[in-house]
């Protein structure tokens, strides 16, 4: 494995444990509270006079919109690797919107014409009114690139600068306008079109704030280095983590056109995304070992420390899992808090017994994406990202056989196993790098 260069390695100190924890710990609450958004959108939503219609059709229409722009969450993944002067900011964002002009198009497509009402009828199961509340949700959606693209930037920027405190407050201003979105939009729009405008604005307002920050540490980097990198070195480096980012969504995506192939399709569909989103609020931070690992790691001796770090992550949200999906306050949490009604709630009920097995595996994964990353040694993620998708739909594909199926456990088993394929092939590719070989 390629390493960063002598003078990073011999200009900082050997990364400690309380270090990995200073930096992690602001990246903690940022996610928790991010993850909040979307259950605080699903438990909206739960309320409305249709909740399976409307739950349904705001997770078909997410998980489909961010399958296909997954280049807006390499963003900060990309600037973490090449910002270096002022002149790369607009280099790296040109160059990712450039990527996204073909999914972009082909998500107003499914928004605008009759191949949406299609694709969500006959892919995922809905009714016709879970079919336009879909198209409609897609429609908004279209409107979070550009500040995605931002949003990643800013918070490189922190990163590299070590201000991820900052990340936190953004994401606590991001939550202030959710609540704020969900009161006034019901006015002007219905149905899941709301939890996608809810969605964008606060993503919106947590970017403006972000760049409050942000920009002095833009101004402080020269006009333009030396030597630029191309952009076909930004290809090299970037299309396998887009391959592999798209198969977060991707994986979801899968999983619940399978899910509509049970005999309780907006069911199976709306119960998948109510547990998607509370593990994913549980567990969400251990997406970030991969910014971590990128940031952190300058020596050999620094990733025998990111191992003892994601150990110690991994016990504690096992079990908080453990506790909080395993005893009585499950039924606290899907009844009172997210507001299910009883069938849904019921339904969710042994999908969230297992979802404490996701902590090993989706926190692994992310470290091996992060130190691979570092590396600037990324083909292995696509092909892993393409056999997370291709075991996802193994594992769904039950669904055809026994239609009765649980799709709440239908789903988090087929997302568990995709975690666990990227685990196995990022480990094995890191093993014969010799994890860290020091230039």
């Amino acid at each position: 494995m390629q390493s960063p260069t002598e003078t990073e390695s011999t200009a900082r100190p050997p990364l400690r444990l309380r270090d990995a924890y200073f930096f992690f710990g602001p990246l903690v609450l940022m996610v928790e509270l991010n993850m909040i958004s979307k259950s605080a959108i699903h438990a909206f939503l739960a309320r409305t006079e249709t909740p399976g219609v409307t739950l349904a059709a705001f997770n078909a229409a997410f998980t489909f919109y961010f399958a296909i722009t997954s280049a807006t969450e390499v963003m900060a993944l990309m600037c973490l690797s090449y910002l270096k002067s002022r002149a790369d900011v607009r280099r790296l964002i040109g160059f990712a919107a450039v990527l996204l002009c073909l999914p972009l198009m082909l998500a107003f497509l499914i928004m605008a014409t009759d191949l949406g009402g299609a694709m969500f009828g006959q892919w995922f199961g809905l009714s016709d009114a879970g079919q336009a509340q879909a198209q409609a949700a897609v429609g908004m959606l279209i409107l979070s690139a550009p500040v995605l693209l931002l949003r990643g930037t800013a918070f490189a920027l922190l990163m590299l600068n070590r201000k991820t405190i900052i990340i936190t407050w953004s994401t606590l201003v991001r939550l202030a306008s959710l609540g704020a979105s969900l009161l006034i939009l019901p006015f002007w729009i219905e149905g899941a079109a709301i939890g996608a405008a809810a969605l964008v604005l606060c993503m919106a307002s947590e970017t403006v704030f972000a760049w409050c920050f942000a920009w002095r540490h833009l101004m402080a980097l020269p006009p333009v280095q030396n030597a630029q990198d191309s952009f076909r070195g930004y290809w090299r480096f970037a299309w396998p983590l887009i391959i592999n980012s798209s198969a977060e969504m991707g994986v979801i995506f899968t999983i619940s056109l399978y899910l509509g192939r049970l005999s309780n399709a907006e069911l199976a569909i709306a119960a998948f995304g109510v547990v998607h989103g509370l593990v994913s609020l549980l567990m969400g931070p251990m997406r970030n070992l991969a910014q971590s690992a990128q940031t952190l790691v300058a020596r050999r001796e620094d990733v025998r420390m990111m191992f003892v770090f994601t150990a110690q992550l991994v016990a504690g949200f096992t079990i908080l899992a453990l506790v909080l999906f395993q005893t009585s306050l499950r039924d606290g949490i899907l009844r009172d808090v997210m507001g299910l009604p009883p069938d849904l709630a019921s339904y969710c009920e042994p999908a969230m017994r297992i979802a404490f097995i996701m902590a090993g595996f989706w926190s692994c994964a992310a470290l091996f994406r992060g130190l691979l990353a570092k590396a600037r040694t990324t083909t292995s993620l696509a092909a892993s990202g393409v056999l997370r998708i291709l075991t996802a739909a193994a594992a769904g594909a039950v669904s055809l056989a026994y239609p009765e199926l649980n799709g709440g456990v239908v789903g988090v088993s087929a997302w568990v196993l995709s975690y666990a394929v990227e685990t196995c092939i990022s480990s094995w590719r890191l093993r014969r790098l010799g994890w860290y070989v020091e230039g």
